[in-house]
């Protein structure tokens, strides 16, 4: 299933914005910048990938890559936040699975993701 476009962040001053005002984390692989913004029904995203990745392929590569991640953890994501994540030099040697690591880690530690409903114990 796609991304809507509607959820991918295109302008410049969104990218600004979320720098200048958010928080960052940085991983092995990724660096997650996030903002809350109360405005938004669900979440934007934006992807950075700069030139010391590689060449285009490499750089495109890494983006698909880090679009199924969001894709697959959809979901998860809490409505209402802006974030951006930029490829950190590693990750054109990372596999899926670790950037996806990667980046749930970061994802949790900036409260990003749902909160899971609390267990019911049987008693």
């Amino acid at each position: 299933m796609r991304l809507s476009s509607n959820l991918r962040m295109k302008l410049a001053c969104d990218f600004a914005r979320v720098k200048s005002q958010g928080s960052s984390q940085a991983g092995k692989f990724l660096v997650l910048g996030v903002l809350r913004v109360e405005a938004l029904a669900e979440f934007q995203f934006g992807l950075i990938t700069g030139g010391k990745l590689g060449n285009a392929v490499m750089r495109n590569r890494i983006r698909r890559l880090l679009r199924e991640v969001v894709r697959a953890h959809r979901a998860e994501i809490a409505p209402g936040w802006q974030m951006v994540i930029i490829a950190r030099w590693r990750a054109p040697q990372a596999a899926l699975e670790e950037l996806e690591k990667d980046w749930l880690r970061l994802a949790r530690r900036m409260n990003l993701l749902k909160q899971s409903a609390p267990a019911v114990s049987a008693s």
